[in-house]
């Protein structure tokens, strides 16, 4: 996706206001995906998403917050750069998806072969559930860094996106988990320009599982995501998750607390939030809020250039800052190079 933000033409709102102006979205027509993370909110799993800004040659990022029950990333981070003056024009689009009618989800209904989920974490800590994950973890790459990361995909066969999924299941593996693992990720699919919601800046993802074990090759996983496509699983998931509109919050309650999966049962989620251009910042980062189930969240973005790389690991895996720059310094080694593809 491509998303141009021009420069500044209005004074910057405060992130506080901006904060209630994505959130009173929502108060005439409910976001229906939303509902879940309301319900998640209710056993007090944090649904904040995270949004970094790098600027003034700073190493760090400027972090800012809002909940994902008001909207998705792509709306968040709309929000937060309107506020800060830049006029982000139309918000992008996933590629156009026909609805499948009953008949053509009945006739794809057979699963995708794909290994079955096993992970053995090194760290497992249950007791650790209520806690809350640390502040996202994000690295900035140099432009020659985005590139050789483009240079491995190509050489892969992949799309960087793939590519960068692949690579951070290697570096989970080898930070957080046992190699001989079978990885489930949770893999977004933005469903603008397919769907439309009351409010664009609701949360428009959809998304579906994708397994991933030791020997799976990039090429590998891309035919999985692109049988999946063909399945349909992400008009599968958005059916599940607009639930909300016939059963109301007290049904998704209901559901979320019989369908709630233990810690440690998922890998996590993968987002990659596509390219920005800002003027007058050095980059973009962002991060999803993760969960006890679903521990590991890592994305990445491109802006003016330059990937960024960001992680937010749970406390039942033993996720730490400190754990987290390890998985990211990894997984940018792995991505930069194609050499990653041997020794798997």
């Amino acid at each position: 996706m491509n998303q141009m933000a021009r420069m500044p033409t209005a004074a910057v709102s405060s992130v506080a206001t901006s904060a209630d102006a994505f959130a009173s979205r929502c108060d005439k027509t409910p976001d229906h995906v939303g509902m879940w993370y309301e319900a998640r909110r209710r056993f007090d799993i944090d649904d904040r998403m995270w949004f970094g800004f790098y600027e003034r040659g700073e190493s760090a990022p400027e972090w800012k917050t809002l909940s994902h029950r008001h909207g998705d990333g792509i709306g968040g981070l709309s929000v937060l750069l309107k506020a800060r003056g830049h006029d982000v024009g139309p918000l992008p689009a996933g590629r156009p998806m026909p609805v499948p009618g009953w008949k053509e989800l009945w006739r794809t209904r057979r699963k995708v072969e794909a290994p079955v989920p096993s992970i053995n974490w090194k760290t497992l800590d249950a007791a650790a559930a209520r806690s809350h994950s640390h502040v996202p973890v994000s690295l900035l790459l140099t432009s020659e860094q985005t590139r050789a990361i483009e240079a491995a995909a190509v050489t892969a066969g992949v799309s960087s996106t793939v590519w960068l999924l692949w690579t951070a299941d290697r570096a989970v593996r080898s930070t957080l988990a046992g190699a001989d693992s079978v990885m489930d990720w949770v893999f977004p699919v933005n469903m603008r320009g397919s769907v439309a919601c009351a409010d664009p800046y609701m949360n428009h993802s959809s998304g579906f599982p994708v397994h991933i074990a030791s020997g799976l090759l990039p090429l590998q996983v891309k035919q999985q995501i692109a049988a999946r496509f063909a399945r349909h699983e992400q008009w599968r998931s958005w059916m599940l998750l607009t639930l909300g509109r016939w059963i109301g919050q007290r049904g998704v309650n209901l559901l979320y607390r019989l369908v709630q999966a233990p810690p440690g049962r998922h890998t996590g989620s993968y987002s990659n939030m596509g390219e920005w251009n800002v003027p007058g910042l050095d980059g973009l980062t962002c991060s999803a809020p993760g969960s006890p189930a679903y521990p590991v969240a890592v994305s990445t973005m491109l802006c003016n250039g330059r990937r960024s790389l960001a992680c937010r690991l749970h406390p039942v895996v033993g996720g730490s800052s400190v754990r987290a720059i390890e998985f990211l310094t990894l997984w940018r080694e792995l991505s930069c190079t194609a050499d990653s593809l041997s020794g798997w």
